[in-house]
């Protein structure tokens, strides 16, 4: 999507939750969807973006947590994230929250959120910087 004036953008830092040292900042327009962030962080590490993997934001940090906010997959049981705008979760600066990507292999992502930003002429959502190899989404186990 591109952008002009008028709408703020969010920066997100996004680490592997096993290894920090992994992570990748994404910029997005609060106009656009937490199915939106899913999808730049799935370009961010080299994933598929295969949409039978579901996936959940769990707004408190943690996986499965019944008592806080939390967003899924549009086919998964709970609230579309899909219908989520990144301006309505009124985040603060060091917020954070969990991805959770695949329940099979259970890819844990830390997502914080840092600032906000004023756009440019780009499309977005777009990774703005990264650090460290990603991983392989589907790395051969020796039998």
């Amino acid at each position: 999507m591109l952008c002009g004036g008028g709408v703020k953008t969010y920066i997100f830092k996004v680490k592997l939750k096993y290894d920090k040292r992994v992570w990748r900042k994404v910029e997005i327009l609060g106009s656009q969807t937490l199915d939106d962030l899913h999808m730049a962080i799935q370009e961010a590490f080299n994933f598929d973006g295969d949409p039978t993997h579901l996936y959940f934001f769990f707004m408190s940090g943690k996986a499965w947590d019944r008592d806080s906010p939390k967003y899924c997959h549009p086919e998964a049981d709970g609230p579309p994230a899909t219908r989520v705008r990144i301006k309505s979760l009124n985040l603060r600066p060091k917020q954070k929250f969990l991805y959770l990507f695949d329940y099979g292999d259970q890819w844990k992502f830390e997502v914080e959120f840092l600032k906000e930003g004023i756009p440019e002429k780009a499309a977005y959502p777009r990774i703005i910087d990264s650090r460290g190899r990603a991983p392989e989404q589907y790395p051969e186990y020796e039998e």
